[in-house]
């Protein structure tokens, strides 16, 4: 079962890289598989900095901590990366108590909550050896 976790923790990795490639790359191609707008591209130069550097980081620093975590099996990369995910739920969880909720509200939330299980299985795998 660790090799299973560990398996999915460095898909996990690979996919968050791939997404920060396609935001820094293709932006307004990617955006909409991510729940924006081309509308938030308003901005011009700016609006594509922000996406570049303000979401495409968030990936780009998971994906990393993911590949770190399951490449080394290192529970302080898989902590790392549980920080930012938990930290992304909870900003989910703050819009659906500040703005409300629609149904496209919660496949992310479903996501970032498998990324959660998911690491807290692979750091439990990595203190039982």
């Amino acid at each position: 079962m660790a090799k299973v976790a560990r398996a999915l923790v460095v898909l996990m990795g690979l996919g968050s890289l791939l997404i920060t490639l396609g935001l820094w790359l293709q932006p307004e191609a990617v955006m909409p598989k991510i729940g924006l707008a081309a509308t938030d591209l308003a901005q011009g130069l700016v609006g594509r900095a922000t996406v570049r550097a303000d979401i495409a980081g968030l990936f780009g620093g998971m994906g990393i901590a993911l590949l770190l975590a399951g490449v080394r099996q290192s529970r302080h990369w898989a902590t790392t990366t549980l920080l930012f995910a938990s930290l992304a739920i909870i900003g989910r969880f703050v819009s659906l108590g500040l703005d409300g909720q629609s149904p496209q509200s919660w496949p992310p939330i479903i996501v970032e909550a498998a990324i959660i299980l998911i690491l807290i299985w692979f750091r439990k795998t990595l203190r039982q050896r």
